[in-house]
């Protein structure tokens, strides 16, 4: 009975067969994601990625709004000094040349690959070599096949997990094979200190990520099979295709009746016409010309496909205004609502997948460079902040006027303002100082005071 009040409380639970087929097993998100069905995911994602406009279009979106070419790194420690040749360091041994182990990617280009790869995949990986950093696509990391138990960790979709702690110990990186596992021979143990993961986890007790939009799969496909039925029905339409028929006055059956043969030529010998602009066909009795066309849907459908695409955006937050890129029906009032809306999720992407794996590279390359003797050992040499790419206003002019009628109410500062536009404010303002100071020195006035009028 108590049962039966359950189910009558969640219509869903009911198992007709008029409802929704779902599955039904517990377990961990590991259950889930296994290395089998991870494998598969990852390849129906990249499929789309590689043959699916919207789909492409909406990954590279994503990697330049939320990374860009603008990621920078400030030091903070109590010495300037120090600071800026921190700062000279980074500049030219992660962004001036080529940072990763292939001697291809400096630190911008390395980023925006990385997040391209993590939206799409699910999972990114990055060892942290002494060479420099190498790349690591998700299916590179997995359980080696035939591999024994070992007594004190379990390996987990290829992650090397304490038994007792928790913690993870390592990863098992080598040669994928079509089944989600590694090659054992191919096989090679990275501590976790030196493996970075990237990873979209759907559940806490996930140990991988599921791409990004593989909810969506199912409704991308059913869109672009409507754009293909489409176009198919407009070629139909557009050629204007006619059948002749021919009444049969026969009682026997397929396949003695009269009718149209493939040899170019009815039963009684005429030649089949084929029907071109102008034409005049002159039938005889019971024959009767009838035109093929393709039923389209309504003009409400339009609509429907919109809010389609909507659907689409969702799981990466993105609004239908940028899903589409039709900015053309657009006013200042619904951009700026949609580049917000999107922005909060750029944000927040910045701080939970950019920014970790930033400052973890920043404190090794100090600690390299200490040792190294480039710098010197500072108790604050971690002191660092992490600037971000940041985005211009929507309309440059109402904007800036907010701001500054913000800064008269006292409602927000200057730093603030800087922020948003991924500048430090000391930055801006020691660079306008030396404007400032080089104007004066060279007599340069911007803007001429206005001299009062004398009275007639």
């Amino acid at each position: 009975m108590l049962r039966r009040s359950y189910r009558f409380g969640y219509e869903i639970l009911d198992k007709h067969r008029l409802q929704k087929k779902r599955t039904d097993m517990g377990g961990t998100g590991d259950w889930h994601l296994t290395q089998e069905k991870l494998d598969e995911l990852r390849e129906i994602c990249r499929d789309l990625g590689r043959n699916n406009p919207l789909v492409k279009g909406i990954f590279r979106k994503l990697a330049t709004s939320v990374v860009g070419t603008q990621t920078k790194i400030q030091a903070k420690t109590e010495d300037e000094g120090w600071n800026t040749e921190a700062e000279e360091l980074w500049k030219e041994e992660m962004v001036n040349r080529p940072c990763d182990v292939t001697g291809r990617f400096n630190i911008h280009a390395y980023l925006k690959k990385m997040y391209f790869t993590y939206c799409r995949d699910g999972d990114m990986f990055t060892v942290f070599a002494d060479e420099g950093i190498q790349a690591i696509e998700g299916d590179q990391v997995g359980t080696p096949y035939g591999s024994v138990k070992a007594n004190h960790f379990d390996v987990v979709n290829g992650i090397a997990v304490s038994k007792k702690s928790k913690k993870i110990l390592g990863y098992y990186i080598g040669q994928p094979n079509k089944w989600g596992y590694i090659a054992n021979e191919t096989t090679q143990k990275y501590n976790a200190v030196d493996v970075h993961h990237t990873f979209n986890s759907d559940r806490f007790s996930s140990s991988r990520g599921e791409p990004a939009l593989i909810s969506a799969v199912d409704i991308i496909d059913k869109l672009f099979g409507y754009i293909d039925a489409e176009l198919v029905a407009a070629k139909i339409n557009a050629c204007f295709p006619m059948m002749v028929t021919t009444k049969d006055s026969s009682s026997l059956p397929p396949p003695f009746t009269k009718g149209i043969s493939s040899t170019g030529k009815d039963d009684a010998g005429r030649t089949l016409q084929k029907v071109d602009p102008g034409m005049i066909w002159e039938g005889r009795p019971g024959e009767k010309a009838e035109a093929i066309g393709s039923q389209r849907p309504a003009a409400t459908f339009d609509n429907f496909i919109l809010r389609v695409m909507m659907l689409i955006g969702q799981p990466v937050n993105l609004p239908l205004m940028l899903v589409t890129g039709d900015f053309s029906g657009a006013t200042y009032m619904n951009t700026r609502v949609a580049y917000e809306e999107a922005r909060y999720n750029w944000h927040d992407e910045q701080e939970l997948v950019i920014k970790p794996f930033v400052r973890r590279l920043y404190l090794l390359k100090v600690q390299q460079w200490i040792a190294r003797k480039d710098l010197k050992a500072r108790d604050d040499s971690g002191r660092h902040e992490i600037l971000c790419k940041r985005w211009p206003y929507v309309d440059p002019w109402k904007e800036s006027k907010a701001d500054e009628q913000q800064l008269k109410n006292g409602a927000t500062n200057r730093t603030i303002i800087n922020a948003r536009q991924g500048q430090d404010f000391k930055d801006v303002t020691d660079q306008r100082a030396k404007e400032d100071e080089y104007l004066e020195e060279h007599g340069v006035v911007l803007v001429p005071e206005k001299k009062p009028v004398p009275a007639a």
